[in-house]
């Protein structure tokens, strides 16, 4: 008498565990992402600290060839050739490029991200407002004038450089005064966490975020503010 075998049962996965599996790793996922922001930003953070320091040494190496520091923005006399005096050209033989490149390189934050030509739906793009700057050289410092050296500042530790901005401007101000512009991008932050709004796209400055201040002595600071103390050339 000839048997049969009996059919061999077929094992996966029913609805219900599927959807458990899917739910457990959309957790899993949401989780995940702010972790993985916050390690991405701290990264940033850290790259736009070196191009500080790097700007800084920058400043130091012109300090000493010429007895000043670069010209924050030049008097309109000073405009008339095809590459002004101005600190971001003034810098760029001595990080290895000429005087015709404005910005660039490590003039540029990672962090600052900015919708191109400021139009919805333009692709964003690190650079600042004008695509090539991100950083700004202290106020106090040869704004409108060419004689501000290093024997000038009082307090080197505690006298800002450069700092973090939106890109906009080639002089940088302090918080509370008359075209504050330090941009408070890190930890959170945006283009638009400054205090001086240039029209660019995102939320409001909000919470504790920070930005990156270079001084005068060559260290930098991630502050979550800019008072004008830490900008006047005198000790206070």
């Amino acid at each position: 008498m000839m048997t049969t075998k009996a059919g061999l049962g077929r094992s996966g996965f029913t609805l219900i565990e599927l959807l458990v599996v899917i739910a457990i790793i959309a957790i899993l996922a949401g989780l995940l992402v702010p972790v993985l922001g916050r390690a991405r930003d701290k990264a940033r953070a850290a790259a736009c600290q070196s191009n500080l320091r790097q700007l800084s040494m920058a400043a130091m190496m012109y300090d000493q060839d010429h007895g000043t520091y670069p010209i924050g923005w030049p008097r309109a006399e000073w405009l008339t050739s095809e590459f002004p005096p101005i600190w971001y050209r003034q810098l760029q033989p001595y990080v290895g490029k000429t005087r015709k490149v404005a910005g660039q390189g490590i003039f540029v934050c990672p962090s600052s991200l900015q919708r191109k030509d400021q139009k919805a739906g333009a692709a964003v793009v690190a650079g600042g407002f004008w695509g090539y700057l991100a950083y700004a050289q202290n106020a106090q410092i040869n704004n409108g004038d060419k004689s501000v050296g290093s024997r000038h500042v009082q307090d080197p530790v505690e006298t800002v450089l450069y700092g973090d901005t939106d890109g906009w401007d080639a002089c940088l101000y302090p918080d509370g005064g008359a075209g504050a512009n330090v941009c408070f991008r890190h930890s959170g932050g945006n283009e638009k966490s400054s205090e001086t709004d240039r029209g660019v796209a995102g939320a409001p400055r909000r919470g504790k975020f920070r930005a990156n201040l270079g001084f005068v002595d060559g260290h930098v600071e991630l502050r979550r503010n800019a008072p004008r103390r830490l900008f006047t050339l005198e000790r206070d």
